[in-house]
Protein backbone atom coordinates (compact mmCIF):
# COMPACT_ATOMS: atom_id res chain seq x y z
CA UNK A 1 0.00 0.00 0.00
CA UNK A 2 3.14 2.54 0.56
CA UNK A 3 4.29 1.90 -2.46
CA UNK A 4 1.10 2.63 -4.50
CA UNK A 5 0.55 5.73 -2.36
CA UNK A 6 4.17 6.96 -2.83
CA UNK A 7 3.52 6.03 -6.89
CA UNK A 8 0.65 8.13 -6.61
CA UNK A 9 2.26 11.24 -5.10
CA UNK A 10 4.75 10.73 -7.52
CA UNK A 11 2.57 10.56 -10.69
CA UNK A 12 0.73 13.48 -9.35
CA UNK A 13 4.10 16.11 -8.77
CA UNK A 14 5.54 15.06 -12.23
CA UNK A 15 1.97 15.67 -13.91
CA UNK A 16 1.14 18.97 -12.54
CA UNK A 17 4.58 20.16 -13.83
CA UNK A 18 3.67 19.56 -17.13
CA UNK A 19 -0.29 20.94 -17.16
CA UNK A 20 0.00 24.13 -18.72
CA UNK A 21 0.97 24.65 -22.33
CA UNK A 22 3.28 27.11 -23.97
CA UNK A 23 1.10 30.19 -24.84
CA UNK A 24 3.53 32.07 -27.15
CA UNK A 25 6.93 32.80 -28.40
CA UNK A 26 9.78 33.14 -25.59
CA UNK A 27 10.19 36.72 -23.86
CA UNK A 28 13.79 37.90 -24.05
CA UNK A 29 15.28 39.36 -21.38
CA UNK A 30 17.51 42.19 -21.62
CA UNK A 31 20.70 41.20 -19.07
CA UNK A 32 20.33 43.23 -15.74
CA UNK A 33 23.03 45.83 -15.15
CA UNK A 34 23.40 48.52 -13.11
CA UNK A 35 24.00 51.16 -15.98
CA UNK A 36 20.81 49.40 -17.71
CA UNK A 37 18.62 51.24 -14.56
CA UNK A 38 20.69 53.87 -14.62
CA UNK A 39 19.52 54.91 -17.90
CA UNK A 40 15.98 53.38 -17.57
CA UNK A 41 15.54 56.07 -15.00
CA UNK A 42 17.39 59.08 -17.04
CA UNK A 43 14.41 58.39 -19.59
CA UNK A 44 11.42 57.88 -17.17
CA UNK A 45 11.32 54.26 -17.90
CA UNK A 46 9.35 51.92 -15.36
CA UNK A 47 11.67 48.59 -14.41
CA UNK A 48 10.67 44.97 -13.99
CA UNK A 49 14.01 42.75 -12.73
CA UNK A 50 13.33 38.91 -12.73
CA UNK A 51 15.58 37.44 -10.35
CA UNK A 52 16.15 33.84 -12.01
CA UNK A 53 18.37 30.75 -12.28
CA UNK A 54 19.07 28.01 -14.24
CA UNK A 55 18.23 25.48 -11.60
CA UNK A 56 15.25 26.85 -10.63
CA UNK A 57 11.84 24.86 -11.44
CA UNK A 58 9.58 27.74 -10.85
CA UNK A 59 11.49 30.19 -12.74
CA UNK A 60 11.42 28.23 -15.71
CA UNK A 61 7.57 27.68 -14.96
CA UNK A 62 7.17 31.67 -15.07
CA UNK A 63 8.78 31.73 -18.70
CA UNK A 64 6.37 28.86 -19.84
CA UNK A 65 2.94 30.15 -18.40
CA UNK A 66 3.13 33.76 -17.30
CA UNK A 67 6.02 35.37 -19.51
CA UNK A 68 5.22 33.34 -22.83
CA UNK A 69 1.34 35.29 -22.70
CA UNK A 70 1.12 38.03 -25.74
CA UNK A 71 -0.25 40.58 -23.24
CA UNK A 72 1.70 40.18 -20.39
CA UNK A 73 5.06 40.57 -23.19
CA UNK A 74 2.93 43.28 -24.91
CA UNK A 75 3.46 45.10 -20.97
CA UNK A 76 6.58 44.07 -20.55
CA UNK A 77 7.69 45.83 -24.23
CA UNK A 78 6.73 48.66 -22.82
CA UNK A 79 9.04 48.97 -19.92
CA UNK A 80 12.56 47.99 -18.73
CA UNK A 81 12.60 44.17 -18.58
CA UNK A 82 15.57 42.61 -16.87
CA UNK A 83 16.75 39.75 -15.58
CA UNK A 84 19.31 39.12 -13.11
CA UNK A 85 21.10 35.37 -13.25
CA UNK A 86 21.41 34.25 -9.91
CA UNK A 87 22.14 30.64 -11.04
CA UNK A 88 25.94 31.19 -9.10
CA UNK A 89 24.83 32.14 -6.10
CA UNK A 90 28.84 32.40 -4.93
CA UNK A 91 29.57 35.10 -6.96
CA UNK A 92 30.03 38.09 -5.08
CA UNK A 93 28.61 40.26 -7.81
CA UNK A 94 25.24 38.25 -7.42
CA UNK A 95 25.37 38.53 -4.10
CA UNK A 96 26.04 41.93 -4.00
CA UNK A 97 22.71 42.82 -6.61
CA UNK A 98 21.21 40.12 -4.47
CA UNK A 99 21.91 41.80 -1.41
CA UNK A 100 20.63 45.40 -3.17
CA UNK A 101 17.45 44.38 -3.53
CA UNK A 102 17.03 41.81 -0.77
CA UNK A 103 16.49 38.95 -2.86
CA UNK A 104 16.13 35.71 -0.57
CA UNK A 105 14.74 33.42 -2.79
CA UNK A 106 13.95 32.88 -6.48
CA UNK A 107 11.93 33.36 -8.41
CA UNK A 108 11.65 37.22 -7.51
CA UNK A 109 10.44 39.58 -9.58
CA UNK A 110 10.91 43.48 -8.08
CA UNK A 111 8.87 46.19 -9.95
CA UNK A 112 10.71 49.72 -9.64
CA UNK A 113 8.78 53.06 -10.94
CA UNK A 114 10.29 55.27 -13.41
CA UNK A 115 12.36 57.04 -10.86
CA UNK A 116 13.89 53.59 -9.58
CA UNK A 117 11.84 53.22 -6.57
CA UNK A 118 10.24 49.90 -5.49
CA UNK A 119 6.70 49.96 -6.07
CA UNK A 120 5.09 49.08 -2.61
CA UNK A 121 3.18 45.76 -2.61
CA UNK A 122 4.25 44.94 -6.19
CA UNK A 123 6.96 42.01 -5.69
CA UNK A 124 6.29 38.56 -7.06
CA UNK A 125 7.62 35.73 -4.92
CA UNK A 126 7.42 32.34 -5.90
CA UNK A 127 5.57 30.85 -9.02
CA UNK A 128 2.35 33.00 -9.44
CA UNK A 129 0.07 32.92 -12.08
CA UNK A 130 -0.70 35.35 -14.80
CA UNK A 131 -4.11 36.62 -13.33
CA UNK A 132 -1.38 37.33 -10.04
CA UNK A 133 1.47 38.85 -12.28
CA UNK A 134 -0.57 41.03 -14.24
CA UNK A 135 -1.81 42.92 -11.21
CA UNK A 136 1.60 43.65 -10.02
CA UNK A 137 2.33 44.88 -13.28
CA UNK A 138 -0.61 46.59 -13.41
CA UNK A 139 0.62 49.00 -10.17
CA UNK A 140 3.33 50.27 -13.25
CA UNK A 141 0.46 51.93 -14.29
CA UNK A 142 1.90 51.72 -18.02
CA UNK A 143 -0.81 51.74 -20.90
CA UNK A 144 -2.31 49.03 -23.14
Amino acid sequence: MKLFVSLIIMILTFSSCQQAPKNGAEFIWKPYSKQAVEDSIAHHKPIVIDFFAEWCPNCHELDRVVFSLPEVQAKLAQVTALRMDVTDQQDPDVQKIADEYGIEGVPTVVFLDSKGKEIDNSRVLGFVTPEEFSQSLALLKISK
